[in-house]
């Protein structure tokens, strides 16, 4: 079983592939709703944006920004 920290680099490298540089990673939020702010920069925009998202949900964001990002 993979940890949560192995998932969200597992999801850093895909972002990496759409040419999407991950800052950070910010867990907010208590144990119940685990919500983790991932802070990243894209070529489509100069500042850095931000989305909310729960470990569950990986894979499902991640199919968003490939829709978006190819």
């Amino acid at each position: 079983m993979k940890n949560i920290q192995d998932e969200f680099q597992a999801f850093k490298d895909e972002l990496r592939k759409l040419n999407i540089e991950v800052q950070k990673v910010v867990k907010v939020g208590n144990g119940s709703m685990d919500f983790h702010e991932v802070f990243y920069k894209s070529p489509r925009y100069q500042d850095v944006k931000s989305v909310y998202v729960q470990r569950h949900n990986l894979d499902s964001i991640l199919e968003k920004f490939k829709q978006a990002y190819h």
